[in-house]
């Protein structure tokens, strides 16, 4: 294992997220990070699964696996951003690879997502996300996250 494999490998909660304009930095899709969560999975074999969801998503009211009306779905879909793959590294460049098999949004799959790692203390990653489309207009933006310490209770 590299170093950089060595560091991601655990599992990481959401502390912020911005979203570059050109007035500057905004929320994301979602929403403001404070009302949001978020998990991201690093394995050592070379697996990983990000969740990026809002804290407060409405229950449907059919609450069937396959219940929910077309607006509770749609609303459910609306707030989540969902995926999980394998990674790898790229050591000279502090990448992170997602090679991308499984999302809530399809036009990911299939698809390779790098992020730059830039490691605040051994528990706080910043990733820095190249510019994706958003509302049409291709913006960068960057995730925070904090080591996750479970906690039983």
């Amino acid at each position: 294992m590299t170093r950089l494999h060595t560091r991601l490998v655990g599992s990481w909660q959401l502390a912020d997220w911005k979203v570059f304009t050109p007035a500057g930095p905004t929320d994301p899709p979602l929403g403001p990070a404070e009302h949001c969560t978020g998990l991201l999975i690093y394995t050592p074999e070379g697996t990983m699964s990000a969740h990026l969801t809002l804290r407060d998503r409405a229950h449907f009211a059919d609450a069937s696996l396959d219940g929910g009306t077309v607006r509770e779905k749609a609303d459910a879909y609306s707030s989540i951003i969902s995926y999980s793959g394998s990674w790898d590294v790229d050591e000279p460049t502090d990448t992170v690879i997602h090679h991308v098999r499984i999302a809530t949004f399809p036009n990911f799959v299939g698809t390779d997502l790098k992020r730059l790692c830039v490691f605040e203390n051994d528990d706080t990653l910043k990733l820095d996300t190249p510019p994706m489309a958003m509302g049409g207009t291709a913006r960068p933006s960057y995730i925070v996250w904090q080591r996750h310490i479970r906690k039983d209770t």
